[in-house]
């Protein structure tokens, strides 16, 4: 058994000095992958970015404006997924943007998604928790949906969008939407939405995802450092998407700024967490410790707007990442028990 651990890790350093399209390590990890993910970790896992919708559509409507399609799935697929990945438990968000020049459509929407989350998480309470839907940027009715859901129906978290309408959210006006969260002691999930205005002509501009989404992340979350908010609700809990976006390359140019305006500004890092959705490896990973620990990542997949073979190769790519060898428990359930359970 030593000698075939130390070969593994021979091949996964071959894997992390970029020659993981090597034939011979693709053929090996096709035909020994789900041997080599039982064998590196094997523990419970917790997703942390995956979402649930109440429309009853096969596909999502948003394609022309993400650039791909995304197929909806219900309950019996979501398990399904879970099952064949070994994902023990999943916090659902739904980050609605929908009906936002109509307030009463907006209520009712977020209500009705707030009551299916707590359907599933009711009929399986081992499998599923679900964060809240707000029918932002109406603050009042979304302070009144947030002690409902959490407090009836046992919402684990409250799913945030970057803006609504191009409101962020350092806004004053959501203000009392952290103060909410911070007596409740409810952590926020934060997801990408587009910006109001961006260049459509650039591939950036055609697939928001790649770009907008997650620039749209890194500004929202530098307006609630300017805010102070998070310094004024300290226990307030953000998710951060996407392996932290852009903010640990943009971390030092805002303190930089904003040392030139002559505002001293602090930074709660301890306030935040990251999750790993998407492409966060080889690279994402690494950078992301400039700015925090493994006590402060989480495991998410984005299922199912990521289609599966990709899932695979990113859970493998996660077990596998040598900056998180010796925290890898944390990451996949360690640090969501925390938050969420």
């Amino acid at each position: 058994m030593a000698k075939t651990y130390l070969w593994i890790k021979n091949i996964q350093d071959l894997q992390w000095q970029a020659v993981s399209d090597c034939v011979i390590i693709k053929e090996y990890r096709e035909r020994m992958g789900d041997f080599m993910q039982k064998l590196l970790y094997n523990g419970r896992i917790m997703d942390v970015h995956t979402h649930f919708t109440v429309e009853t559509s096969r596909f999502a409507e948003d394609a022309d404006k993400i650039g791909f399609t995304v197929e909806n799935k219900g309950i019996d697929e979501h398990l399904a997924f879970m099952d064949r990945e070994g994902i023990s438990y999943a916090v659902l968000s739904c980050p609605t943007q929908k009906y936002m020049d109509d307030r009463d459509r907006c209520v009712a929407y977020c209500r009705q998604v707030n009551d299916l989350g707590a359907q599933i998480a009711r009929e399986y309470p081992d499998r599923f928790g679900f964060a809240a839907a707000l029918p932002l940027p109406w603050a009042d009715e979304a302070v009144d949906e947030l002690k409902r859901a959490v407090t009836e129906l046992g919402a684990k978290a409250v799913g945030l969008c970057s803006n609504y309408n191009g409101h962020y959210l350092g806004d004053k006006a959501f203000d009392e939407i952290f103060k909410v969260m911070n007596n409740l002691g409810c952590p926020g999930i934060l997801h990408p939405a587009a910006p109001l205005d961006y260049p459509k002509n650039p591939v950036t501009g055609r697939i928001l995802p790649m770009y907008e989404f997650i620039t749209d992340t890194t500004r929202s979350v530098l307006d609630l450092f300017d805010a102070g908010t998070l310094l004024r609700y300290p226990a307030v809990k953000l998710v951060i998407p996407h392996s932290g976006s852009c903010l640990p390359v943009a971390l030092d140019r805002f303190m930089g700024i904003m040392n030139v305006t002559g505002k001293k500004t602090q930074i709660p890092m301890d306030q935040l967490y990251f999750d790993l959705a998407c492409d966060a490896f080889p690279r994402g990973v690494p950078i992301l410790l400039n700015i925090t620990d493994p006590s402060h990542i989480l495991y998410g997949t984005d299922f199912p707007a990521i289609p599966e073979p990709v899932l695979k190769e990113h859970l493998y790519s996660a077990k596998t990442c040598p900056q998180l060898e010796g925290s890898i428990e944390k990451v996949m359930w360690e640090n969501g028990a925390r938050l969420f359970i």
